[in-house]
């Protein structure tokens, strides 16, 4: 096996993901793009492959096998475009955009080509979770609770504390909290929430998103839920926790404790999610077989409307039907 791996974005998640797909049989390095151009050649010397600053010169002059499109939120401008032109299956870090419309434009023409894509929703790889959703099949959940808690990214020196540029932390960070419950016990069917702001504004220059915000969920089966998000904390934690009749399902990263009320069973991970995650991604492109996808594209852009339609439900206190 070969699969020829092109790279657009050469920064800190795309180097988690090629330290591990450098460990994957047969997966060579063939272009290696970013708009600074010492990001890319110092990726192409540690992995190999010719340095690029334009991704279309990248896509145009070397015949790869699947792209890894890693750009910040704001720098999506046409890259899932010219792949799906090209048939070139890719994989996207989350979010997938910051503009609704144009991912959903997007989605549309990756089920015309029905080319394999993956999106980094790179918690559903964990086997715990694997072990989740076996429980769940013979569970009736009630609630499902979400939270995502941390300190403003960068010191809000960077793009993340920019509405503009991120999106804001439901948009960018709590969208994998948001995936998981989606992928756990169902679709969203409407949402109502709140924001806070003010305190981070006052500490950080620029700084213009929501301090904090919570989301109460309707789920097209009945179920309800919440979420609560903040960056005045520290660090970054969350968690998902799930109730039904005698039985309540903490999961927190790499662990789900089961309670039973009776006995309590805790399951912890073994496995690297993102290197599964890149290994499934270079298998279904190898034997082209979008079954090994456990997040694609569309399925990505189902999450992307949740967390943007939040904020409509912030700025002007409806309650909004995802359908």
């Amino acid at each position: 096996m070969e699969i020829k791996v092109g790279f657009i974005g050469c920064g800190g998640i795309a180097n988690a993901h090629m330290m591990r797909l450098s460990q994957i049989e047969g997966v060579v390095f063939a272009g290696m793009c970013d708009i600074v151009e010492e990001k890319a050649r110092e990726a192409a010397e540690k992995y190999g492959g010719n340095v690029y600053t334009d991704y279309r010169e990248m896509l145009e002059k070397e015949k790869i096998d699947c792209c890894f499109i890693c750009v910040p939120p704001f720098c999506h401008e046409g890259q899932e475009l010219l792949c799906i032109e090209k048939n070139i299956p890719f994989f996207v870090e989350k979010p997938v955009h910051l503009d609704l419309q144009k991912a959903e434009e997007i989605a549309e023409k990756v089920k015309e080509k029905n080319l394999i894509t993956s999106v980094g929703y790179v918690l559903r790889y964990f086997d715990v979770v694997d072990k989740l959703k076996e429980i769940l099949k013979n569970e009736q959940p009630a609630i499902i609770r979400g939270r995502y808690y941390g300190q403003v990214p960068g010191e809000g020196k960077g793009w993340y504390s920019k509405k503009g540029k991120s999106g804001g932390q439901l948009v960018e960070q709590a969208t994998h909290i948001v995936d998981m419950m989606r992928y756990l016990v169902g679709e969203i069917e409407e949402i109502y929430g709140y924001k806070f702001e003010g305190i981070n504004r006052e500490i950080y220059e620029g700084y213009n998103v929501e301090d904090a915000s919570t989301l109460v969920m309707k789920f097209e089966n009945g179920i309800i839920g919440n979420l609560t998000c903040t960056w005045l904390w520290k660090g970054y934690e969350s968690e998902v926790e799930i109730v039904g009749k005698k039985i309540m399902i903490n999961y927190r990263i790499n662990q789900v404790v089961v309670d039973r009320i009776c006995r309590k069973e805790t399951y912890i991970s073994e496995v690297d999610p993102m290197l599964e995650e890149d290994r499934s991604f270079i298998k279904a492109v190898y034997e082209n077989n979008p079954k090994l996808i456990k997040s694609d594209y569309c399925d990505g852009v189902k999450t992307l409307r949740v967390t943007l339609k939040a904020h409509e439900c912030f700025e002007k206190g409806v309650v909004v039907k995802l359908k």
